[in-house]
């Protein structure tokens, strides 16, 4: 399948069976299988306002989410409920018709693709909780004056971690369909927990707040089991840090960078 680069933004996102895009025209696109791409049209989404106009898309493991300009985030899956029935009547008429199937011809190298639609509202996610002032974060007073939203958002598996424009990490549990849907909790303050592959946890430490970030011992002289004092690992600790990104990694992680 041949897409124009002129259509298509940066913006591209795979889970476990889907993916999507988004366009430069901010029309987002799922794909449930290479030939039959389809956009997904809905007054949330329909580019006439901050509130509906996506910026940033992002697959969890088996859901979808759009983070808009005014940092709302909306969620659908593809899978479940209303959305894979017309899903699959819209197979059925398709498949009517043979111009619609993705057969590759002969010595050819491009997979036909036939567009269409799907006319459904997601899921509008619970707006954000009272967050704390993070100091030492580098913003200038005008940039801490401004309201607090997210800007940044990373699935993972049923569950969802953004990011605030002013260095806030949250996260949402419950992304297994829509009526799981829990709150955002503010986790850059206390501990971020993650899980590997065998569901064990793992707990990654405050990256957000400086005075935490201090007390890391490549900061601090610490004594060794030999009784003997060993010096900072780094002689000069930062004085303000802010999380620019956070991003997917694999299935169930989450990466940071300051």
């Amino acid at each position: 399948m041949h897409i124009s680069p002129s259509i298509l933004s940066s913006e591209f996102s795979c889970g476990r069976l889907h993916a999507m895009t988004l366009d430069a025209d901010s029309t987002i696109w799922n794909f449930r299988s290479w030939g039959r791409p389809f956009r997904l049209t809905s007054p949330s989404l329909d580019c006439s306002s901050p509130e509906t106009t996506p910026v940033q898309i992002e697959c969890g493991w088996a859901f979808s989410t759009a983070l808009t300009r005014s940092g709302d985030v909306y969620a659908w899956w593809p899978f479940g409920g209303t959305f894979e029935d017309r899903y699959q009547e819209a197979m059925v008429e398709l498949d009517k018709d043979g111009s619609t199937k993705a057969i590759v011809p002969d010595n050819e190298t491009v997979i036909p693709c036939h567009t269409w639609e799907i006319n459904k509202d997601p899921v509008k996610l619970p707006i954000l909780p009272d967050l704390p002032d993070l100091p030492a974060t580098g913003l200038s007073e005008e940039e801490r004056r401004k309201e607090t939203k997210l800007i940044k958002i990373a699935a993972l598996d049923n569950c969802l971690v953004g990011l605030t424009n002013k260095g806030h990490v949250l996260k949402i549990d419950g992304l297994t369909d829509e009526d799981s849907i829990q709150i955002w909790r503010y986790v850059s303050g206390a501990w971020m927990v993650l899980y590997s592959f065998l569901n064990r946890h793992m707990q990654l430490p405050n990256y957000s707040e400086i005075d935490k970030v201090k007390e890391h011992s490549a900061f601090r002289t610490i004594t060794g089991d030999d009784g003997q004092e060993r010096p900072p690992q780094v002689e000069t600790s930062p004085d303000t840090m802010l999380i620019t990104h956070v991003r997917y990694i694999a299935r169930t992680s989450s990466g940071f960078r300051v």
